[in-house]
């Protein structure tokens, strides 16, 4: 596949992304695909044959794209707590589309979750990456490995509420103090009483 072909499977995917994650895979079709991004639906088909196989290189896409973020904030934050606290930031960071969309890794998991468990498995990878980089970080902070994977998992759990209610709620606020509160809980790790 030449360049130009290239940049055209990228603007499908990129499309696509879009589009599942404001109207749903199972509601989006190659239709709606098609027309957003100015590509004949016939098209298509040189690039994915299947819808599941667009959505597979919309997940990769995810994944390269988090993997790279993550990779960044951990040479660009050397200091694990500043790394934490750059990943709690996340959500809010863009509270627009969270607030009307909801998280774009929470929304598609748990619509993925219903159709299929090969779905839900591959958004676990990207979850994993997070906890990963956010356990890394708590270790660098002193905790021991167990701690630091619970941790790791409250940090985690707190930050996809937040999205998950502030999406439901129609309310930043809900980002707003539950964001804080894992900044204080950042703050308070390896600081004795």
């Amino acid at each position: 596949m030449g360049r130009k072909g290239e940049e055209k499977r990228q603007r499908i995917i990129d499309t696509a992304n879009t589009l599942f994650y404001q109207k749903g895979f199972t509601a989006t079709s190659f239709a709606d695909i098609a027309a957003a991004c100015d590509v004949p639906k016939g098209n298509f088909y040189f690039y994915f044959k299947t819808k599941e196989d667009l959505l597979e290189a919309v997940v990769r896409d995810r994944m390269e794209r988090l993997a790279k973020q993550l990779d960044t904030w951990q040479h660009e934050y050397k200091d694990p707590r500043a790394r934490l606290h750059r990943i709690a930031e996340a959500p809010f960071n863009d509270r627009e589309a969270v607030i009307k969309y909801g998280c774009p890794m929470g929304t598609l998991s748990a619509e993925l979750g219903k159709l299929t468990p090969t779905g839900q498995n591959t958004m676990t990878v990207m979850y994993s990456l997070i906890l990963m980089v956010s356990r890394h970080s708590l270790e660098e902070l002193g905790l021991i490995p167990e701690d630091a994977e619970r941790t790791a998992k409250q940090l985690l759990s707190r930050l996809q509420g937040a999205a998950n209610l502030a999406h439901t709620f129609q309310d930043e606020s809900w980002l707003v103090s539950e964001i804080q509160a894992v900044h204080e809980m950042i703050d308070g790790l390896g600081v004795e009483p």
